[in-house]
């Protein structure tokens, strides 16, 4: 799902590396951390995808995502995904 709304390339890989949650009593977020791999298996770029839901209506969920370059040092691009 993550890889179609970030518009990764059909012939790279996306792994997921790590995961967090944290409950709370009005918001739920959730954390992914993945790696985007090349066709030669070579890190191009890594990724945080929060999503954040609403437990209370109108129950709703906001999806934002961070992309970093593959030494995780210096960031590309952020902003919110359109699910």
């Amino acid at each position: 799902m993550y890889k179609e709304l970030l518009g990764i390339p059909k012939e790279h890989v996306f792994v997921r590396t790590d995961m967090k949650w944290d409950i709370g009593k009005k918001i739920d977020i959730d954390t992914f951390w993945f790696d985007e791999k090349d066709a030669t298996d070579h890190i191009v770029a890594r990724y945080i995808v929060k999503v954040t839901k609403f437990v209370y209506p109108p129950k709703k969920s906001l999806i934002s995502f961070n992309k970093y370059t593959p030494d995780s040092l210096s960031l590309l691009a952020s902003g919110e995904l359109q699910h």
